[in-house]
Order: C-alpha cells, then structure tokens, then sequence
C-alpha cells in the first residue's frame, strides 16, 4: 500500500509539472509559430514608405570677400568708415562673436577670386571665404513628382536671378554694365513671377511664396539700380551689392527656420 501511494503521489506531481510548466511553454512556442506567420506580413504590407521620396533644397552657398575679423562691432565699424573713405564698398556682419567686414559677396568661385585681386592691386588685403547656405530634406508623395519637378525649376529659376545679379555688380565695378543687362534683369524677374501655385506641400508653397516675396523687393531695387547707372554716380555696384546681400540672407534665414522646425 505504501508503494501505490507513493507512485500515486510521484504521479500526481508529474501531472502537475505538466500542468505548470509544459503546457504554457507549448503554448508560448505556438503563439510565438502562429504570430511569425500572420502578424508579420500584415506589418509589411502596411509600410508604404515605398510610396515617398526625399528631395535636398540647398540654401544660397557665398564667396564672401573678407576684409577684416573684428571682436568688437565698433572696430569693425570704424574700419566699415575708413574704406567708403577711399571709395571701397563694405559693411559688417556678425558671424559667430566676431564682425566681420565684408567688401563684396558673389555666387562664382572665380568672380569672387577676381574681385579680391583687384582690392589687392589697390593695397587693401582680402580673403575669399565660403559660406555655405542651409539645407532643407523634404519627404514627399511619389504622387507629387510633378509638383516637385516645377518646384525645383521654381527654385533654380530664383536662384539664377541671384547669380546674375551678381554677375552684374562684378560689371557695375569694373565700368562695364550695360543697360541692356538691367533689361535682361528684369525680364528674368517677369518670368519667375508668372505661374505661382500650390506644390502640394506647406513647405514648398512657403519657399515659393519667400522667393516671391524677395524677388518683389529686388524690383523695387532695381528702379534706384536703373537711376544710378543711368547717373553713373558709382553707387551701382554697392546698391547691386546691397540687393543680393539682403536677399541671400532672407531666403538662407527662411530655409533654416523650416529646417529647424521639422526636426
């Protein structure tokens, strides 16, 4: 009797493990097989990140003509005096904790190269350094590829209204713009404004409606531009100067506030 008992016992206590221990691990090992093979796909067919494409618009990269590095904006504002003094355009720029004197800005590599060459041969030292603009990443719909192909024509057309404003204050310096260019100007500002729209995304829309805005005041620019080469009173270069410097800075500004919004 002793012995059914304990092997009734022992019996018991196999079932119990069996019970407690077995069974629930059979059962994780079958939810995990089922789950494996239902919830994974379901997953993969849900992602969609297939359907978006990512797209880079640069800021406005300049080939600043350095004149001097100040600490203190009152030096560098001293020295900004002592150049109209000799009839050299300049203004100050705060960059990081210095103040920077700036004697002329330009979109090409080689224009700005030139440009510090002839400061040079006048006896005042400048560098050639590069400011590169923002950049901005876009996700957009694969549906918009349209919208986004006028959107970078949109924004290449802005960009070549810069650089030939540009081109044309190197001209305005050297004694060589003609009338027919400020014409030409202002026809590339007649085409850029014709044909806003809505590109399917705020950011765009807003890029757009920025450029737009600063092409605006470019037009206002251009009549005291127009009145000054027509005077030859040797403000041209430093108004053409003063336009592209303004409207570099406004569009960079623009485009690092998106981009720091959509972080």
């Amino acid at each position: 009797m002793v012995r059914v008992d304990k092997a009734m016992k022992n019996e018991r206590i196999l079932e119990v493990l069996i019970v407690v221990l077995i069974i629930p691990l059979v059962s994780l090992l079958a939810g995990y097989f089922v789950s494996k093979d239902i919830i994974v796909p379901n997953i993969s067919k849900t992602n969609d990140s297939n359907n978006f494409k990512e797209m880079v618009v640069k800021g406005v990269d300049l080939f600043e003509i350095i004149l001097g590095s100040y600490s203190d904006f009152e030096t560098a504002k001293y020295q900004e005096d002592l150049m109209r003094m000799k009839r050299v355009y300049s203004f100050v720029s705060k960059y990081s904790d210095k103040y920077l004197l700036i004697g002329g800005i330009f979109l090409d590599k080689e224009q700005a190269a030139l440009f510090s060459s002839s400061l040079k041969s006048q006896g005042i030292s400048s560098e050639v350094y590069l400011k590169r603009g923002p950049s901005l990443r876009i996700e957009y719909d694969k549906k918009l590829t349209s919208n986004m192909d006028d959107f970078t024509s949109k924004l290449q057309d802005f960009k070549q209204i810069l650089d030939y404003i540009a081109t044309l204050s190197y001209k305005a310096y050297d004694g060589k713009l003609k009338r027919q260019e400020l014409e030409e100007l202002k026809r590339k500002i007649d085409s850029f404004k014709s044909g806003n729209e809505d590109f399917g995304k705020k950011e765009m829309t807003a890029l757009v409606q920025k450029t737009t805005d600063i092409v605006d005041k470019i037009t206002t620019d251009i009549e005291k531009i127009e009145i000054s080469a027509a005077l030859e009173d040797g403000n041209t270069f430093s108004l053409l100067q003063k336009s592209l410097w303004e409207s570099c800075e406004e569009y960079n500004a623009f485009l690092k506030t998106i981009a720091v919004q959509n972080q």
